[in-house]
């Protein structure tokens, strides 16, 4: 039978899950292992935990991660300009440019709407005319 924690024991035990869960590369069931857990069990708690405390473990990663941004930037900035490989060259471009807020647009969708259902008829037959005019054919009697 499992031991009850207490609050305070539960909270080590979730930090301690947490830092060896970020330690390991993500490996629940082995973090699980670490804090404590059976072996028999650890692959079903390390899961419960990992999606149970998956916020506390983003925003440790995050903040894990931001004393390497300025030094991952100069080293982007190197490549960009002394890389041998020309594709090296311009994938650090690429994403100094992507970082500089210069992205290249992937895709672009226009719509127009047109409310046909509140048109006259006389309206629908002008707009007919003039696309009919605008592809070169025959305007349409009414």
């Amino acid at each position: 039978m499992a031991k009850l924690l207490s609050i305070e024991e539960r909270q080590d035990r979730d930090s301690d899950f947490i830092a060896e869960f970020i330690n390991n590369g993500g490996n629940a069931t082995q973090a699980a292992k670490t804090v404590g857990v059976s072996d028999g069990s650890a692959s079903t708690v390390g899961y419960r935990m990992k999606n149970r405390l998956i916020n506390d473990i983003e925003a440790e990663q995050k903040e894990a991660l931001k004393g390497y941004a300025s030094k991952a930037l100069h080293q982007i900035q190197t490549l960009a300009e002394t890389a041998i490989s020309e594709n090296v060259k311009l994938n650090a471009n690429r994403d100094l440019l992507d970082r500089a807020g210069w992205k290249p647009v992937e895709r672009s969708e226009v719509t127009e709407v047109t409310d046909l259902q509140n048109m006259t008829i006389e309206e629908l037959q002008t707009e007919l005319d003039a696309l009919y005019k605008a592809d070169g054919k025959k305007l349409v009697d009414a």
